[in-house]
């Protein structure tokens, strides 16, 4: 099959390529109806932006960085949706995992392909001194950002612990399965613990992980000292929830009969039929849209100081609790 070219997309809708190369990039000589037209019908036909061309013809390619861990399930909902909304502005996105080698390699990288603007989806995974040395702007999705010039995107983590704590009241005993050292799970759990203050329940915190593996064993650790006497689980997210979830199973247990179950981001693990996992939803498409105009503006040449905006998060709730 040949490469769709942008005559194709012009043919398509009936205007010259010039036009739909404009309203590609973004264009305000443009009307923002016919950009929307150009960008779905690019879509439907399956255009691809010809990157080296782009990069060899203009000094700033219309091209955001997006720094993330693809191993995490949160971060792959998070760059679907930047993707999303940067494309249908115009804009493109080449993503690096740091699960791949260390955040300083990868926003080198970065740099290497013109970035006008970088997202960089929790920042503990970047060395701060590689941040703040950046010689573009910088746009943060996390709890807190090592660089003042970064602008910040943050989920409240309070409004959906709050409606954890409420569909929890009533329980006597509550285990917060952790999610270690970093600055997301030290934040998380302190939510979660001044929202369960207002509770009767007692609340044990176990220390734990991001993954399935470190829900796992966390949970055969709390299980071998002893009977469980405890009425539900928290944990720091799904795929943490679901290794509990598999400990429990192993020793006959049942969600949510003996034990109930909740996680936090509301992936795919957790609205997958096979688990019916009730889970805090943190809002990606909100997260993206903010994040993604934040990034454009300020590659657009926005100096104005950094901003600080919250995305509220909410309990969606489904079999295990």
């Amino acid at each position: 099959m040949s490469r769709v070219t942008l005559r194709d997309i012009a043919d398509a809708l009936g205007v010259s390529p010039s036009t739909v190369s404009l309203a590609l990039r973004g264009s305000d000589r443009i009307s923002s109806a016919m950009r929307k037209r150009v960008v779905q019908e690019a879509a439907a036909q399956g255009y691809r932006t010809d990157l080296a061309g782009a990069l060899l013809r203009t000094a700033k390619p219309r091209i955001i960085g997006l720094v993330c861990d693809i191993g995490q399930e949160l971060h792959v909902a998070y760059s679907r949706e930047i993707i999303a909304v940067a494309e249908a502005r115009g804009w493109l996105i080449m993503m690096e995992d740091t699960a791949a080698g260390d955040g300083a390699a990868a926003l080198g990288r970065i740099m290497q392909l013109r970035a006008q603007a970088v997202i960089v989806v929790d920042p503990g995974s970047v060395p701060a001194e590689a941040l703040t040395g950046l010689d573009i702007p910088a746009v943060v999705i996390g709890q807190a950002s090592p660089s003042p010039d970064a602008d910040l995107i943050i989920s409240n983590n309070d409004s959906g612990m709050a409606q954890v704590a409420d569909l929890l009241a009533d329980e006597s005993q509550v285990i917060c399965f952790d999610g270690g050292p970093t600055a997301s799970a030290r934040y998380r759990r302190q939510s979660f613990l001044a929202a369960m203050s207002r509770t009767r329940a007692d609340v044990r915190v176990v220390a734990s992980g991001a993954t399935m593996d470190a829900g796992w064993a966390a949970m055969r650790s709390v299980l071998a000292d002893g009977p469980l006497t405890a009425g539900a689980a928290v944990c720091y997210n799904d795929q943490c929830a679901l290794g509990v979830m598999a400990a429990l199973t192993r020793e006959r247990l049942v969600v949510p009969d003996d034990i109930r179950l909740v996680g936090f981001d509301n992936s795919r693990i957790a609205s997958s039929a096979a688990f019916e996992l009730t889970s805090v939803d943190r809002d990606p498409h909100g997260v993206a849209a903010l994040a993604v105009e934040r990034a454009i503006l300020r590659a657009e040449g926005d100096d104005s100081p950094a901003t600080h905006a919250q995305v509220d998060t909410r309990l969606v709730r489904r079999r295990t609790a």
